[in-house]
């Protein structure tokens, strides 16, 4: 039991690893799930409550840094109301249009094209865009770094 609570484990990070650039893949939430399938398969008493409590932080931390990473760049580069909105919005349709990557190169766009619409010159609506786009970078490196510390939590109680 003890290999299959793994394979499970790792199979459902790796499909994580996967919505780290695939954001229509729900990853972080799914390797919790990972996580509290391999504990039931291994024996809850075998893997304890703390592992699967401190993965369940993670995923959480993993979902707020994502979202503030974005909202952080945006505000770093000087972006308003709209270019914060306006980059969320290019994420999804960039994600839609051009994927896997589109979320990064749509956050870049729809954030200069609504702060120049809010009638902000090019050059700092070109600030405020790239500013998305270095903050949604730093969400999907934090993400990342999260997934890694979810396998350093529960790869050794498995084993």
């Amino acid at each position: 039991m003890t290999w299959l609570a793994l394979g499970i484990f790792i199979a459902f990070l790796l499909v994580g690893v996967a919505g780290v650039v695939l954001p229509v893949l729900p990853g972080v939430p799914l390797v919790l799930v990972g996580a509290a399938l391999a504990a039931w398969i291994r024996g809850f008493d075998v893997v304890g409550v703390m592992p699967l409590v401190w993965i369940a932080v993670l995923a959480i931390l993993a979902q707020v840094v994502d979202f503030v990473a974005g909202a952080v760049g945006a505000r770093m580069g000087g972006a308003g109301r709209a270019g914060f909105w306006g980059g969320v919005l290019g994420s999804l349709i960039g994600l839609i249009w051009f994927p896997p990557i589109g979320f990064l190169l749509g956050a870049l766009v729809g954030a200069v094209a609504a702060e120049v619409v809010a009638g902000r010159s090019l050059p700092d609506a070109w600030r405020a865009g790239l500013g998305a786009f270095v903050g949604t970078i730093g969400g999907v490196a934090a993400k990342a770094l999260i997934l890694v510390a979810m396998a350093v939590v529960m790869i050794p109680v498995l084993l």
